[in-house]
């Protein structure tokens, strides 16, 4: 073994990392769950997860990264950096307005059909060159898209807005598209650290004022409210995320970036067992042929990094993830 190879992890660790790995599944997908049973409007309860999420944090990030000043920022990535993260915040709002208006198994799906707006945007915007394969693999993931949409059509009892609540999901997809591209330039030059840090910031201040202006009532009525806005905070973002970071220490990236497949999945199970929402059989069809098309997207990635490459970034959010990662808020 040479000096710089690693010693392959202990059994307790590997099954302590499958354990964390499995839990973050769980923590990110439940995400759209909090939003349903929140007290205030999906404004509000994004501003308030957003004000927890900066403290936390604030208190865990900024003070290990002794590495990460604004000093060694360049004014354009800062400029960057603020328009990503606006980006972002308006691909949070719209996935978390979504799941208000249509069910939580249309959002979940729907919302991860991002990696075809990325293909499509690199193709077209980028004007570089994408391999048939992918080509071939967005198709697939379109019509899984549109027996999604058609599936709940079918279902009346998701109300009259089913389509806005469809079209919010898709236009999420498409701005964590143009998010992905912008901060894959960031990630570059900036530590993650603050990124992370001015995302939060920057959102929270971003939704203040619309929240201010919209939202009635802007604050939870009882204790138990604040607690479900702490706990989305706590169990959707900074657990759920910074146990995948712990993972990958011991898991294979590949595997994590798999696991991402399941968080629609956990998503409309926890939406049958807690919101007895149901989930119909066009639906069923459309999000297996959504999660094949990821599958599609992973599996041609890790073909393509096999030869001697070093493995994915870590993921901790949709707000800062690598492209082509199908991720759930």
């Amino acid at each position: 073994m040479t000096a710089h190879s690693a010693a392959p992890p202990a059994p307790r660790e590997r099954y302590l990392g499958y354990a964390a790995l499995a839990a973050s599944t769980v923590g990110v997908g439940s995400a759209l769950i909090f939003v349903r049973l929140s007290e205030v409007d999906p404004t509000s309860t994004l501003m308030l997860r957003m004000v927890v999420a900066s403290v936390l944090l604030g208190a865990v990030t900024v003070p290990r990264a002794r590495s990460a000043r604004w000093s060694d920022v360049r004014s354009r990535d800062v400029t960057l950096l603020v328009v990503s993260s606006l980006v972002a915040g308006a691909d949070l709002l719209a996935n978390q307005w979504s799941v208000h208006y249509t069910t939580v198994a249309n959002t979940a799906f729907l919302m991860n059909l991002s990696p075809v707006f990325v293909l499509l945007l690199t193709a077209v915007v980028l004007r570089r060159r994408v391999a048939p394969a992918k080509l071939g693999i967005v198709l697939v993931a379109l019509t899984g898209g549109a027996l999604v949409v058609l599936g709940g059509a079918d279902r009346p009892s998701i109300g009259q807005h089913h389509f806005l609540g469809d079209a919010l999901a898709l236009s999420s997809a498409a701005l964590y598209a143009v998010f992905l591209l912008m901060t894959q330039h960031l990630r570059e030059r900036i530590p993650t650290a603050l990124i992370m840090v001015t995302n939060s910031v920057v959102i929270m201040l971003m939704l203040a004022p619309v929240a201010l202006l919209t939202s009635d009532p802007l604050l939870p009525h009882s204790a138990g409210g604040y607690a479900l806005i702490f706990a989305y905070a706590l169990v959707s973002q900074l657990l759920g995320h910074g146990l995948m970071t712990y993972a990958l220490r011991v898991v294979d990236a590949g595997l994590a970036s798999m696991s991402a497949l399941l968080r629609p999945v956990v998503a409309v199970v926890l939406g049958r067992l807690v919101l007895d929402e149901a989930v119909g059989p066009l639906q069923v069809v459309g999000g297996l042929v959504i999660l094949a098309a990821l599958c599609g997207f992973q599996l041609l990635d890790s073909a393509r990094r096999r030869p001697g490459t070093a493995p994915a970034a870590p993921a901790h959010d949709r707000l800062v993830t690598s492209p082509g990662s199908p991720t759930i808020e």
